[in-house]
């Protein structure tokens, strides 16, 4: 090809990473990756940019990919063009290390991904649903999946409901009689997510194979303190007063009134606290070496909106949070930058209830991607598969996964 042409290409593959591109440029861009040779071609003309540029080039964001895919289909073409147009430019994503999940799994995509053979029909996996065990001071355990609307617990002045939306509610008469150190646990099993109203208005997402526990009455309290396993998001209600404290292993959050979400589960070996609005502190216990030896004590970051903490034993972070990554649960996604697929397949497992098993050589690569909850688990694997860079096969409730 001449340089005008390898120019026009390289033009035509930025409006599509940039979003400028016109149907008509993308259908052009479609037809030359139709050739023999063409995606290599395409990857070598990018590389030498690369190289000759010295800067990076741009990813395609999830939000972003969505985005294309959402103006070329509200543009007037056929069916059969976004089928024959977005295989290929795919193709040339994964190429150049970008899994562009967010157009995998648009219905148009999937009917050409359905080629796949992840997992037979009924070997499927469905995804999880809105069920939790609420455990009460006396021992009794609910399960919340199976009771009705209504009424579940009145003990001493404190009546505990479930609204027809699935909410947890408390409340609480004036003069209960709460007697100090009786607490309730809400826990998830894998495959289960929930939301609870606390006794002092507080809201609390609660995600998979986690747990919370909390006091029945916070009124006769100093403060406002609740212990975390797993992952949850609050919506903290304010009291200047009584400070709300979240307790996980080796770490503790302190705040008045705000939104944030910690995700701590043991198996992940870390503890990332994220700040969407407000303001939080977070302490964690600390050491140094003396001349006597070592010293432990205790120690604080304070987070501002839109900054996340990561703390790995005793050494903490704090950076910029990507708020769409860390929240994405709560809203009923999977959303993920750069991530390997160990990261991927720990948040998928604990949704859908499956054991994850690697066999032979590590996948690797970087994945990013914007992935619904909603989805049985065989559509998120065909998407992922796409790539070539991974492969899965279903037993039972195990996934295996190969390079």
């Amino acid at each position: 090809m001449s340089n005008t042409e390898d120019n026009r290409l390289l033009l035509l593959y930025q409006k599509f990473q940039s979003k400028t591109a016109s149907v008509e440029e993308l259908t052009e861009l479609n037809n030359f990756l139709a050739s023999e040779g063409a995606e290599q071609h395409l990857f070598e003309l990018i590389e030498k940019e690369y190289q000759l540029s010295e800067i990076k080039q741009p990813e395609l964001s999830e939000f972003r990919a969505a985005q294309i895919f959402q103006q070329i289909t509200s543009q007037p073409q056929t069916h059969r063009k976004i089928r024959s147009l977005w295989p290929r430019i795919a193709g040339v994503a994964a190429i150049a290390g970008m899994l562009v999940i967010s157009i995998l799994f648009k219905d148009q995509f999937l009917s050409i991904g359905n080629q796949s053979q992840v997992v037979s029909s009924n070997q499927d996996i469905a995804p999880g649903k809105s069920a939790a065990t609420l455990t009460l001071a006396n021992g009794r355990k609910i399960l919340l999946t199976s009771v009705p609307s209504g009424e579940l617990a009145n003990e001493s002045g404190v009546t505990i409901s479930k609204t027809s939306n699935g909410e947890i509610l408390y409340e609480i008469k004036e003069n209960s009689e709460t007697k100090p150190g009786q607490h309730n646990l809400l826990s998830t099993a894998m495959g289960e997510t929930y939301q609870v109203k606390l006794p002092d208005g507080s809201r609390v997402w609660l995600n998979a194979a986690s747990s919370l526990k909390y006091p029945v009455s916070f009124s006769s309290l100093k403060d406002r303190r609740v212990e975390l396993h797993g992952e949850a998001y609050f919506e903290v209600a304010k009291d200047k007063l009584h400070p709300f404290l979240v307790e996980t292993d080796g770490q503790e959050v302190t705040v008045l009134g705000t939104h944030f979400n910690i995700k701590a589960y043991k198996q992940d070996k870390n503890i990332v606290t994220t700040l969407a609005e407000g303001s939080v502190r977070v302490g964690y216990q600390a050491s140094a070496w003396s001349d006597h030896g070592k010293i432990v004590y205790k120690d604080e970051v304070i987070l501002s909106p839109g900054q996340q903490s990561l703390l790995k034993g005793e050494t903490i972070s704090v950076s910029k949070a990507a708020l769409e990554e860390s929240l994405a649960w709560k809203d009923g996604n999977f959303v993920f930058n750069d991530a390997n697929i160990e990261k991927i397949m720990q948040d998928i497992a604990r949704w859908y209830n499956i054991e994850v098993l690697y066999e032979g050589p590590f996948p690797t690569g970087a994945f990013s991607g914007n992935i619904s909850r909603s989805k049985n688990i065989s559509q998120i694997l065909r998407a992922l598969e796409s790539t070539k860079l991974v492969h899965f096969k279903i037993e039972g409730r195990k996934v295996y996964v190969s390079k």
